[in-house]
């Protein structure tokens, strides 16, 4: 039998994801799209359109998705999507997580 190797988390990647639980907890996703698609009529809860998808040469609405209650997005045309408003800014801006957690932190005046 071989072991496996249950490293702990460094330091940073600790608070990188206290960064990153901040950052969901303080940002609603509601707030958040508003901002991001800002021609979007979108409605209070759940999966919304979200318009054109940011993410291809789209043309026609209908194939992307938000969740408001969650951040998570979805294309069903070019197969983008993420779990949270996180993924959302690392897809959008070609970001590492690191990266997009400090540009939402500047962005919207957090840690």
């Amino acid at each position: 039998m071989s072991k496996q190797n249950h490293s702990r988390p460094s330091g940073l990647q600790l608070n990188q994801r206290r960064n990153a639980d901040h950052i969901r907890q303080a940002i609603s996703p509601p707030d958040f799209y508003r901002h991001e698609l800002p021609n979007t009529p979108l409605k209070k809860h759940g999966w919304n359109d979200g318009g054109l998808c940011p993410f291809h040469a789209d043309n026609r609405a209908g194939s992307f998705r938000v969740n408001l209650e969650t951040g998570a997005f979805k294309c069903f045309s070019c197969g983008a999507g993420g779990g949270d408003v996180i993924a959302f800014t690392m897809t959008l801006y070609g970001l590492k997580f690191a990266d997009a957690l400090a540009r939402l932190a500047d962005d919207w005046g957090l840690l």
